[in-house]
């Protein structure tokens, strides 16, 4: 899933301004509250936030040790919102797993002003360095520290391989994180190395009806400097996994980020 943020070069953005820089860095939920960007109203919209490698070294914040991240960022897009649901922590995680349906999933395109697939084509793999093509992965096997391969093809890029990995499981949790394995690359450029573009989905269980869900994702180091100006792009698609997640038509309007 996240070759979606590797088409930022060519979808540009929103770039927000230095005002708009949050004074507060990007709290994940490992292990409860605090959390920012906050959750907010249930159903209600969701809150994000960006914080750009200047901001984030006046804050002096580091990756939380939950996250498994390293080093310092370019870019930090965080998505936080609670939704009704009576799909289970299973079904939900599934979704999220279902590589073979992300282009089915659609997300703002800003540079087109149009809803656009995540990906062209994506479909799990056997390892890192096997491409023998397999299923999409049954609900039972998101089991912590499970590693899923898969590839992705999209808009002006050959292929790259990914690594979706089961940092938590629980029956009211559900930790899954994304990363690059092989090099993403736009024509000639390598726009991320290995492990630069990361991601990390929080599911907790509220109550019975009652999902909170925290995104995050960074840009490390290891990327180029050119993705730091296309953050509409992330913004989008964050909420697009949302929509998946929260049972809405994922091409619906309005848009997170319109221009």
């Amino acid at each position: 899933m996240l070759r979606l943020f590797a088409l930022l070069l060519v979808a540009c953005g929103l770039a927000l301004p230095a005002a708009a820089q949050p004074v507060v860095g990007p709290q994940p939920p490992c292990e409860g509250p605090p959390v920012y960007p906050p959750f907010g109203a249930i159903d209600g919209v969701p809150a994000v936030a960006i914080w750009h490698e200047a901001n984030l070294q006046k804050l002096g914040w580091q990756p939380p040790a939950c996250l498994g991240w390293q080093g310092d960022s370019r870019l930090v897009a965080a998505l936080a919102v609670r939704f009704h649901t009576t799909q289970s922590l299973d079904a939900l995680g599934a979704r999220l797993a279902a590589v073979s349906h992300y282009p089915d999933i659609k997300f703002w395109a800003v540079t087109r002003q149009e809803w656009r697939p995540l990906a062209n084509a994506a479909w799990v793999v056997a390892g890192p360095d096997n491409a023998q093509r397999l299923p999409d992965p049954a609900a039972s096997a998101l089991q912590p520290g499970h590693d899923v391969y898969y590839s992705e093809d999209a808009d002006l890029a050959g292929s790259a391989i990914y690594r979706l990995h089961v940092a938590d499981r629980s029956a009211d949790r559900l930790v899954l994180e994304t990363q690059n394995v092989s090099p993403i690359r736009v024509a000639i450029l390598t726009v991320f190395e290995p492990a630069a573009l990361q991601a990390a989905t929080f599911l907790q269980r509220i109550d019975e009806n009652t999902v909170a869900l925290y995104e995050i994702t960074r840009a490390s180091m290891a990327s180029s400097s050119m993705v730091t100006g296309y953050q509409s792009g992330y913004l989008n698609r964050l909420d697009a996994i949302h929509r998946l997640l929260a049972g809405q038509a994922t091409d619906g309007a309005p848009p997170i980020a319109p221009h």
